[in-house]
């Protein structure tokens, strides 16, 4: 397998990953009775704690153990496409968020 960098790629992609994970999370909460702006905001926290560890931005460490992810994306089942750093899905989360929620 091959890891390509190809930023203009991995921002669509990235994009809707993060639209994606939101409107899941989204929906477990609404399944769960919560609604309105209480569901944007839980949407919201949850959505940008996972987004800032998928990340590597939060720090994930058990046991003196750490785990450093790296987001890539499969393209044509044979190629790995990256950033050439970190992901930047929690610097996306609150606007697709409130894109998804413009009517609440």
């Amino acid at each position: 397998m091959k890891l390509l960098t190809d930023p203009e790629e991995y921002m669509k992609q990235q994009e809707v990953f993060t639209g994606e994970m939101i409107a899941r999370i989204a929906d477990h909460l609404e399944a769960a009775g919560i609604k309105g702006e209480r569901l944007k905001e839980l949407t919201g926290k949850i959505a940008f704690e996972v987004s800032c560890m998928i990340d590597d931005v939060s720090g994930i460490e058990f046991e003196g153990v750490e785990a450093n992810p790296y987001l890539t994306f499969l393209k044509n089942n044979e190629e790995l496409i990256h950033l050439g750093g970190n992901s930047t899905t929690h610097e996306m989360v609150f606007g697709i968020l409130n894109a998804m929620f413009k009517n609440t």
